[in-house]
């Protein structure tokens, strides 16, 4: 029995069209024989606080080929489908892009950055096996089951300091390539423009909408915190428009400063651990649906409040920040890149340039980071539920954070504009 306590709603009941049918021509085009599934187990494919922008199965299949009819097979794959129930998910993601945008980096754009890494025998992995989809609505990707491959999320914590240095590595290769072959006139990155927040209204999404307003209602309720709502006041109304400006710098043909393809959805749900003998041996990114030709600050703020722990940003930010930029340099002098390497301040200033971006997460995601790791909450209900969300906030933990970020928000500048 499934405890349905543990999974989103919406994952319990499969369409019908996920079928035996639906696997054997999957499977056809695996086995390049004829296919007949004898069974077919179908279950949510990650737990409740892992995602929220796709509906997720696992599916596990028994089945015989043609050629070894008494030989008993078996597989499993993990599907993605675009949200087709009715209800505030679907109508809340129906703008956005996100199976058109991980479609062409699995199709297109991710077997371009690995063919060039593999030229110099840099064997990275940047994403688990494609094995269909389809644009037609919904929409859908199926892939490989990394769990078959000993692969784990992480599961109701933080990622540890050497788990988030190798998704920064990873992270480094791909910003390095896109920004090399970009540089060198490949066109396919420039074409990736429509990230999460501007290929729709962001203000559609309540969560975004009422976060400066629940946040300010937190802090006047403590007579350290209330001092910054001021600041907040002084610059809410122009940070959307800040944001949206930034995500479409490449559109618009603003091209000073650096610029890379963005996973733009960098966080410790969005990977999962390999580990041999209590040693990591490898790290896979997922989840490509809003990757953005941008600044590499998209990614680098995102990380920061989304994949870092309290204790990494309090404490390793700048060496987490160094690595990455020594990990991008390092990959464009390997595949011998003629041009300028971008600078350790040139990434530096790419970060104050774009500060905006964080101060918006800080002041509208933080409260997913600490809904990562809780074990009794629900993601759905942080982005649905403004009672849910002020909850959230109200977390001693997160209001402890917070007196050490606004007052480093307010030295640096980041309520300046």
């Amino acid at each position: 029995m499934v405890n349905k306590d543990l999974y989103n709603e919406d994952e319990l009941n499969p369409p019908d069209w996920l079928n035996k049918e639906f696997f054997e021509k999957i499977l056809k085009s695996e086995e390049s024989d004829n296919v007949k599934v004898t069974d077919l187990e179908l279950r949510p494919g990650t737990l409740k606080n892992d995602h929220y922008a796709s509906v997720m199965f696992r599916a596990k299949v028994s089945y015989s080929v043609d050629s070894q009819p008494t030989v008993e097979k078996r597989n499993s794959f993990i599907l993605k489908v675009q949200p087709f129930a009715d209800g505030t998910k679907k109508d809340l993601l129906s703008e956005l892009h996100t199976f058109t945008t991980e479609i062409r980096m699995y199709t297109e754009v991710l077997p371009v950055i690995e063919r060039e890494l593999r030229q110099y025998g840099d064997e990275t992995i940047l994403g688990p096996k494609l094995i269909a989809f389809s644009n037609n609505w919904p929409a859908y990707v199926v892939f490989e089951d990394l769990a078959l491959k000993g692969y784990t999320t992480t599961g109701y914590r933080h990622a540890s300091l050497t788990e988030v240095k190798a998704a920064l590595l990873k992270l480094a290769k791909l910003h390095a390539i896109s920004y090399k072959l970009s540089q060198e006139k490949n066109n396919i990155f420039a074409t990736m423009n429509k990230g999460s927040m501007n290929s729709m209204d962001p203000n559609n999404f309540d969560f975004i909408k009422n976060a400066s307003k629940l946040l300010k209602e937190v802090l006047s309720e403590h007579g350290d915190l209330r001092k910054y709502v001021p600041h907040i006041e002084s610059v809410e109304h122009t940070l959307l428009p800040k944001i949206i400006d930034m995500f479409n710098e490449n559109r618009n043909g603003k091209c000073d400063g650096i610029f890379v393809l963005n996973h733009g959805d960098f966080h410790n749900k969005n990977m999962m651990i390999c580990n041999v003998d209590g040693e990591l041996k490898d790290l896979m990114l997922l989840d490509y649906q809003i990757s953005v030709f941008a600044s590499p600050a998209l990614d680098l703020h995102y990380a920061f409040t989304m994949m870092f722990s309290p204790e990494m940003r309090r404490n390793h930010h700048d060496e987490l920040l160094y690595y990455y930029i020594t990990s991008f340099q390092e990959t464009l002098r390997k595949t011998e890149y003629k041009g300028r390497i971008p600078t350790n301040t040139e990434f530096r200033q790419e970060l104050q340039k774009h500060r905006y971006w964080g101060l918006f997460l800080i002041t509208s995601f933080l409260v997913f980071s600490y809904g990562f790791v809780d074990e009794n909450g629900d993601l759905a209900q942080l982005v649905e539920n403004a009672e849910a969300q002020k909850r959230q906030l109200q977390d001693p933990r997160l209001l402890n954070e917070l007196r050490e970020l606004l007052p480093k928000f307010l030295y640096n500048g980041y309520f300046e504009y």
